[in-house]
């Protein structure tokens, strides 16, 4: 198994009100990491495209111990942990400049086919490199089911696919996903709660300028909010992502 990791400050642009790194800035450090080592490994979106293919998210699970604050340094680390069907898994780990463990992640990926926006098999240079994942233990799996959601969500709220939102897929960034889910909640749910894990699954890609629902069902349970996510394009009819969220109050 090969690591590979990147030691990074957080920037003030990365950060809320608080002081705290934003989820959505979150993915985006995962994403230049992962990018980082697959440029090594010479599976990078570059050389993929060269061959008509390209990396696409399926499934993120991010669990939070403590989100690291502004000017604070931190290593983030991330390695390929294995194989499934289809699905090439990466895993992650951030860590403070002490060591101590702030958050953990993994990951499930596809390689599609940039032309006709559909998965292929995975590249002879990724299921090879799979290899050295044969002993890696998972620690944290996929726990979402998307067939088991609730029926009704009371909150809602609209966005729209800028060009800021769009990537070198020439669709919406994963990241910008879980930006609209977060970004659901009302500003004094986020002012008030710390998150402290995210579950999403990516069912369909949004394109530019499109609009979007952002819907979400609260829960609370001794003293943990649950949280349920959906987002739908602006006629109802498909669904781009579903996701659960666990937030505490006043999170330290």
């Amino acid at each position: 198994m090969v690591k590979y990791s990147e030691e990074i400050k957080i920037r003030g642009h990365y950060t809320d009100l608080q002081g705290r790194l934003i989820v959505k800035s979150l993915c985006d450090l995962f994403n230049d990491v992962a990018n980082g080592q697959t440029l090594l490994l010479g599976f990078d979106v570059p050389t993929l495209n060269t061959q008509g293919l390209t990396w696409m998210l399926h499934k993120l699970r991010i669990i939070v111990n403590r989100m690291p604050e502004q000017e604070e340094i931190v290593t983030l680390e991330t390695w390929p942990s294995g194989i499934d069907r289809l699905f090439a898994l990466r895993d992650f780990s951030m860590f403070s400049g002490k060591g101590d463990l702030l958050i953990r992640a993994t990951s499930e990926w596809m390689v599609i086919d940039i032309n006709r926006r559909r998965p292929v098999r995975l590249p002879a240079c990724v299921t090879e490199n799979a290899a050295s994942c044969v002993d890696v233990v998972r620690e944290i799996p996929f726990e979402l089911d998307t067939k088991n959601m609730p029926e009704e969500y009371e909150n809602s709220r609209c966005f729209t696919a800028t060009y800021d939102n769009i990537d070198f897929n020439k669709h919406v960034t994963q990241a910008t996903y879980v930006r609209w889910v977060t970004n659901s909640l009302s500003y004094e749910f986020l002012k008030e709660h710390g998150l402290r894990e995210l579950e999403i699954v990516y069912e369909h890609e949004v394109l530019p300028d499109s609009r979007v629902d952002a819907e979400n069902h609260v829960t609370e349970d001794d003293g943990k909010v649950k949280v349920y996510h959906r987002v739908r394009n602006e006629a109802g009819d498909k669904t781009h992502c579903f996701a659960v969220s666990t937030w505490e109050k006043n999170l330290d």
